[in-house]
């Protein structure tokens, strides 16, 4: 290590050094006209101030920022040994064999080391530290020892800080554990470590170097520091801070003497060969004197010197001896520590060991919490207490969890990332940084599915939950919401669903939905605040969560059913909670406490934990089955699935999408959604891509997937919400018509007709002159209920005796007269051309009210299956192309048979339709139109990627026109029963059931409709714009379709 200059061309001018380096062996300085010798770190100046040799032993001392070093063979001064980093050095180490210096740091909570010329600096042990105030090297086993007085513990790790260990630790059941550890000595040629405590019972105590068989060895004692062995004459030596002496027993506590007394402020102890060496605060001098005696004392240094907290002599005399562990660290896995009988291997904390007793497992089941800086584990039923996770790059972490594959610890840091690494600190890696998506993200929480490998967590700035694969690959948005505002999160991958919270202005929910977003329902909706975190439990079939400004834990089934409070007292500001085992644990930020209740009956509250700043979560893992894991369906390769895999009920995976794609047919991929217009909405998955955007939220389920009944908003304060969801205008609730499906909004209804209506019993009205009179108006029939005919009829008449009988019996006879005429006309001139092929009228025009569905078709068209891109039940209409392009049979009519058609043609229409009807003919529009509504598209609709036909039933729309043909009088008509079933008995437009598949109801018209029952004449025949055969085009061209309105009758002419 130095600096050399090469290839000097030129020099100017001498001094003392040029010649013979000015007489020094190694370094030589010209200093104001004089030279100066000097020696490499690690080398001493004899006293010839010329001849740098190696020095027999080194006093290093703590002096505040900075280690120095003295030779003690030599006259030298001290010299700072070149560390960067240190802010308040308390206890010092040293590894002579590798001539490295340990020291503790109770500014920076740091164990460092370096080696003796000040190169290599490294930070052994940087978590978990608070008061190290004692530190020793074992450097037979390789491993470093420390007592800290803040965390109330020993602990041990291999010299580069791997395989951390509690020994020792305060017991609070145990009045005799340890108080307060101050100093540390080890003596690993004999298996034994040595400590002083300053806890409320003062002592020094000895126990086996694994931490076992504690016991003490000095009990009437002051604050005893500066602890130091005599490995030679087998003595320990400590400062009394209390009495300002300096003592001495043997290894057992026995013999004890007084060495030195009388001293100003003794604190920092050594001891080589016959001396002990210590430094005074009050005197800023380290001083040595007789080990036996305290005789010849002498000053060794003193002056500029401050906070002198720790001594020890560098020298290979004091690191002598070997143990079972000496050689290849004893076949341990991680620990091998000595004892009097030899040596044992030990496991990092948590860690179990296996029953070789050399190789060690890592823990199963254990907790994680999060602090501002720091994640802790803590394994329940172990001595072992907490231990905090050795991760150098949590910021205010918080939000963590776990994953039980690749055992790797996730969370979310200060930085809006979520970052992970292994619980020994490898494999550190941002998974989603908000810095390089350039995206302001706040994230809220987070969770994972292990089984698909996705990560799921919510943001405060999209208020959305988003989805993304371990190995960092977007998946997508499933949940965005800017009313319902996503934040705490919980995903249960084992039965496919997600559990959240949602905010908004004035109140909160607990929400449910499938892993895609879809299936949303609201579990709870009232008695919440803010319920901050979320958990459950599978095994027992729960939902946990806790709010924190009730300050109340709750409970219920995963369903939201049984809901019950657990805890409501003590709990001051509840921040996050979790299941492992039989208990339900949660944290306090105020109280600073880690507590836990029985899960089912929130009894036997204890406290786990106390003393623990700046907690920001917890969470559980626990113990997973291998073979359960496997058998998860979307475990192997996503389930098969590109994005989105979800377990069904059955044990076979789900394939589906975030919301930006949709599931292609192969019901495995998922691909850009199609092209629909802004007034259509887009289906997530399923044949149906496109549907009207009218139809959103309406009650019935259009998509494939029902994804356009997903999401619905709440209706308005001008709408009233019927029992099925649907919203209808507030001033339709209780008019007498019901216009819910369920017919809700006239349910529970008071006064809704005028005093000039009667109001039938299921809340109908109608005038008071339809009641009573022979026919029942009421859908209930309950206006002809209760009625005295006879009474009624009187009533009109005046209310004297009739002087005259006579009256009566004309007005009889003339009525007689009056009918029978009627009855002659209609036989002879009109109700001729009305008979059947046998001379009788058709039973449907003389025996009731026909009802005829607007949408019935050619039974011997396919209804079903034949039509790719359809939703099928809809309505049968729904079956058939309205555009003209689709390659059905035949069409919903004969083209040829439009109007003008002659009765006598053989082209008439047969038995295959419906009965035909006294409704006006239709108007001679193409095929290519029914009727007019705003929400059908043609063929050339942008929705292009798959076929798609929007149909749909249409809601207060007018009727499609009747078959083209009406003569019912043609020669080769026969009258046909349509089947059973699809005719109504309601009138106007009515809902009837669905047909077999649960879809919304078909309509129907009722025939009476028209005033006249009887039908025009047939249009004359034209030759205009068609053949001889075929139907003219209506008077607006053929492009104009879709109107509104049925069309007028046509012309009433006798084509026969």
């Amino acid at each position: 290590m130095g600096l050399k200059a090469t290839k000097v061309t030129q020099t100017y001018g001498t001094n003392g050094c040029a010649v013979d380096n000015g007489g020094c062996s190694h370094l030589c300085f010209w200093c104001q006209q004089a030279v100066r010798c000097a020696c490499p770190m690690g080398l001493e100046l004899l006293s010839d101030l010329k001849t740098c040799v190696v020095p027999e032993a080194f006093l290093l001392f703590t002096n505040r920022d900075s280690i120095r070093s003295i030779s003690l063979g030599t006259n030298s001064n001290d010299v700072a040994i070149p560390l960067t980093g240190v802010k308040e050095a308390s206890a010092l180490g040293s590894d002579v064999s590798e001539k490295r210096i340990y020291w503790t740091d109770i500014q920076a909570k740091k164990i460092s080391r370096a080696y003796l010329n000040g190169s290599s600096v490294e930070h052994v042990i940087e978590f978990g530290l608070d008061y190290p105030e004692g530190m020793a090297v074992d450097w037979i086993g390789r491993n470093i020892f420390w007592a800290d007085t803040g965390t109330n513990r020993i602990e041990v790790a291999r010299l580069d800080g791997q395989y951390r260990q509690v020994l020792v630790c305060k017991d609070l059941e145990n009045p005799r554990s340890l108080d307060n550890p101050r100093s540390l000595a080890l003596d690993p040629a004999n298996g034994y470590m040595y400590w002083t405590e300053w806890g409320g019972r003062p002592r020094i105590a000895r126990a086996y170097m694994d931490g076992t068989t504690i016991t003490t060895l000095v009990d009437k004692v002051g604050r005893a520091n500066g602890l130091t062995i005599d490995y030679v004459d087998h003595r320990i030596y400590w400062i009394d801070l209390d009495t300002c002496m300096i003592e001495s027993t043997n290894m057992q506590g026995l013999q004890r003497e007084t060495i030195v007394d009388d001293l100003p402020h003794p604190f920092g102890l050594t001891q080589y060969r016959d001396f002990i060496y210590w430094t005074d605060f009050n005197l800023r001098s380290i001083e040595r004197a007789n080990k036996r005696s305290g005789q010849n004392r002498t000053v060794i240094l003193k002056g500029q010197l401050e906070l002198m907290l720790d001594i020890l002599v560098f020298h290979s005399s004091r690191q002598d001896g070997t143990n079972e562990c000496s050689q290849n660290n004893g076949n341990c896995a991680h620990l091998c520590l000595a004892t009097p009988a030899g040596a044992r291997c030990r496991c990092a904390s948590h860690y179990s060991l296996s029953p070789d007793g050399k190789n060690c497992s890592s823990p199963s089941s254990f907790l994680l919490f999060s602090q501002k800086a720091s994640i802790s584990r803590i394994v329940i039923g172990e001595q072992s207490p907490d231990i905090i996770l050795p991760i150098y790059i949590t910021r205010n972490a918080r939000a963590v969890t776990y994953d039980p594959l690749d055992h790797l610890v996730y969370w979310l840091d200060g930085r809006q990332n979520i970052r992970r690494a292994r619980d020994d600190g490898t494999m550190a890696s941002t998974v989603v940084s908000s810095t390089a998506q350039q995206v302001d993200y706040q994230l809220h929480d987070l969770s994972l599915d292990p089984y698909s490998r996705h990560i799921y967590w919510t943001c405060e700035t999209t208020n959305t939950i988003n989805v993304q694969r371990m190995d960092g690959h977007i998946v997508g948005v499933v949940v965005k919401d800017s009313t319902d505002k996503p934040r705490a999160i919980v995903v249960n991958a084992e039965k496919g669903y997600m559990y959240f919270t949602t905010v908004q202005e004035r109140s909160t929910k607990i929400e449910r939905s499938s892993l895609d977003g879809t299936e949303r329902e609201s579990l709870f909706t009232t008695g919440l605040i803010r319920p901050v975190a979320l958990a459950l439990d599978n095994k027992l079939g729960k939902l946990f969560w806790v709010d924190a400004d009730l300050k109340r834990i709750e409970s219920s089934d995963l369903t939201g059913a049984n809901r019950i409070v657990l805890q409501d007292s003590n709990i001051l500001q509840p921040i996050g909670l979790t299941v492992l085992g039989d208990h339900l644990y949660w944290i306090d930020r105020q109280q600073q406490v880690i507590e836990r209740v029985d899960k089912v009956t929130g009894d036997g509250r204890t406290r786990i934990q106390g003393r623990i700043m700046y907690l920001t979560s917890i969470h559980a893992v626990k113990e997973m089955d291998p073979q359960e894991f496997a058998s998860h369906p979307c475990y192997r390769d996503n389930g098969g699935c590109s994005h989105i895999c979800i377990a069904k009920g059955d044990g076979t995976p789900s394939c589906s999408c975030p919301m930006h794609l949709v599931l292609l047919q192969d019901l495995l991929h998922c691909g850009d959604p199609p092209t629909c217009s802004t007034e259509q909405f887009t289906c997530s998955t399923g044949e149906i891509d496109c549907i009207p955007m009218a139809w959103r939220c309406d009650s019935y389920s259009e998509c494939d997937d029902g994804s356009d009944e997903e999401n619905c908003p709440v209706c308005s304060a001008f709408q009233f919400q019927c029992d099925g969801g649907n919203c209808i205008e507030a001033q339709k609730r209780c008019d007498g018509e019901p216009d819910c499906d369920d017919k809700s909004d006239e349910q529970d209804c008071e006064t809704i007709c005028t005093s000039a209506q009667f109001r039938c019993g299921d809340n109908q009205c109608i005038t008071k002159k339809q009641q009573c009179d022979n026919y029942s108006d009421c859908l209930d029939g309950s206006d002809e209920l209760s009625c005295d005919y006879i009474s009624t009829s009187s009533s009109f008449v005046p209310s004297y005796e009739p002087t005259n009988p006579i009256g009566p019996v004309i007005a009889i006879i003339l009525l007689v007269f009056v009918m029978g005429g009627a009855c002659f006309v209609c036989q002879r001139v009109v109700c001729r051309r009305y008979k059947g092929p046998n001379g009788s009228f058709p039973h449907e025009y003389i025996s009731g009210t026909p009802h005829v569905p607007l949408n019935f078709i050619t039974p011997s068209s396919s209804q079903h299956g034949t039509y790719q891109g359809i939703s099928c039940g809809k309505s049968i209409m729904s079956s058939v192309s309205l555009m003209g392009s689709s390659g059905s049979g035949a069409p919903l009519y004969d083209r040829n048979h439009v109007t003008g058609a002659s009765s006598s043609s053989s082209s008439s229409t047969k038995g295959a339709f419906y009965p035909q009807i006294l409704n006006p003919p239709p108007s001679p529009a193409t095929d290519r139109s029914l009727y007019n509504v705003e929400i059908f598209y043609s063929s050339n609709s942008p929705s292009t990627t798959r076929s798609y036909r929007p149909y749909h039933p249409v809601r207060g729309a007018a009727p499609p026109t009747t078959p083209c043909s009406t003569d019912v009088c043609d020669s080769d008509y026969t009258p046909h029963h349509p089947p059973a079933g699809l005719l109504s008995s309601t009138s106007r437009w009515k809902a009837s059931g669905h047909a077999g598949h649960g879809k919304p109801n078909k309509y129907y018209m009722d025939l009476n409709s028209d005033s006249d029952p009887y039908p025009p004449p047939p249009t004359p025949r034209s030759q205009y714009m068609s053949a001889e055969e075929s139907c003219p085009p209506s008077p607006s061209t053929e492009r104009s379709y879709f109107h509104l309105c049925p069309p007028p009758p046509s012309p009433c002419t006798d084509s026969s």
